[in-house]
């Protein structure tokens, strides 16, 4: 169930298919340090149904969060037949949910022992300031094709578990068109846009893997006084970007979708109305969907979908 201090501003779970839970668990939980909230083993009528699937293909599932933070968990399930990777053979810069955000404590020590145990990064530890802090961050092939991204801040230690690690501050996902992105995060999901910069240059194509010229135009949503459960959009420029988000489908493994608590899901629906009526089919890449009130992991509640414009799935939980 949601947490009785939640923020509806920040996401309460990204959701990530895998095919081995035990070895997910050992991931997100021995190594990371997350607290398993509730653990789900068996089929889940009401969420299979509202993902399109046959009564029995859920067959596991976890929600995890960090120690101290309520919000910006992970939701790990586990299909009877996986499908294939969602980012299995795709560009850095195609259109797709990417990357989990992770907050560390002491990257290089971090890094260091990941490598050892034999997971493998895309580059050496880059450096980057903005705003007039210095964040350090590598990036790290993760399990079914998710790109993990550690991140530590100068001067500015985020929240992290008692092994040096904190998920999820962000959630990352690509877009052709970072304004039409923001218009539903803002006047749909009502959350607020904490931080926009654009980067270029030397460094940056070297750490994200960009052509010489290429650059970002990198935003952030959520909740301006909570840190975590935030959704960063990407557009890349000068690049040639496949639209993958069609794969980001149940039963597919890898990052699907964001799990958002919400007092009202008919005020989000309004919102959404209203601003298909401003935008036209581009506001939205489907129209919401209203799932009246469903038996899932979360309990009884009011579930409803929307899906931006770029094709990142949202799910709503109506807090009873």
């Amino acid at each position: 169930m949601p947490p009785v201090n939640y923020t509806a501003k920040a996401f309460a779970y990204v959701v990530i298919s895998v095919a081995d839970m035990d070895q997910a668990l050992g991931l997100w939980v021995s190594r990371f340090g997350m607290q398993i909230v509730v653990r789900r083993q068996g089929s889940d009528r009401g969420l299979a149904k509202l993902w399109g699937l046959a009564e029995g293909d859920i067959i596991d599932q976890a929600l995890l969060v960090t120690p101290g933070r309520e919000q910006g968990g992970v939701h790990l399930v586990r299909f009877r037949v996986p499908g294939a990777a969602v980012r299995e053979g795709a560009a850095p810069t195609d259109l797709v949910p990417k990357s989990v955000d992770i907050a560390v404590r002491d990257i290089r020590t971090r890094y260091a022992e990941l490598e050892a145990a034999g997971y493998q990064f895309r580059s050496k530890i880059g450096r980057f300031e903005t705003d007039g802090i210095v964040v350090h961050e590598v990036h790290m092939n993760g399990p079914e094709s998710v790109n993990l991204v550690f991140l530590e801040q100068e001067g500015k230690p985020e929240h992290v578990s008692s092994l040096g690690y904190g998920v999820a501050p962000q959630v990352i996902a690509t877009t052709p068109d970072n304004l039409g992105e923001k218009a539903f995060f803002e006047k749909v999901l009502g959350l607020d846009e904490t931080s926009y910069h654009r980067f270029s240059g030397p460094e940056v194509e070297r750490t994200i893997g960009l052509p010489p010229g290429g650059g970002l135009d990198v935003r952030i949503f959520g909740d301006a006084a909570y840190d975590y459960g935030r959704l960063e959009i990407v557009q890349y420029e000068g690049v040639q970007s496949k639209d993958l988000y069609s794969r980001a489908v149940p039963p597919a493994r890898g990052l699907l979708s964001v799990t958002f608590f919400v007092p009202n899901i008919d005020t989000a629906l309004a919102r959404a109305a209203a601003l298909l009526q401003e935008r036209g089919a581009a506001a939205m890449r489907s129209a919401p969907r209203d799932h009246g009130i469903t038996e899932t992991l979360f309990g009884r509640a009011r579930m409803a979908t929307l899906t931006s414009p770029a094709g990142l799935v949202v799910q709503l939980v109506e807090r009873p």
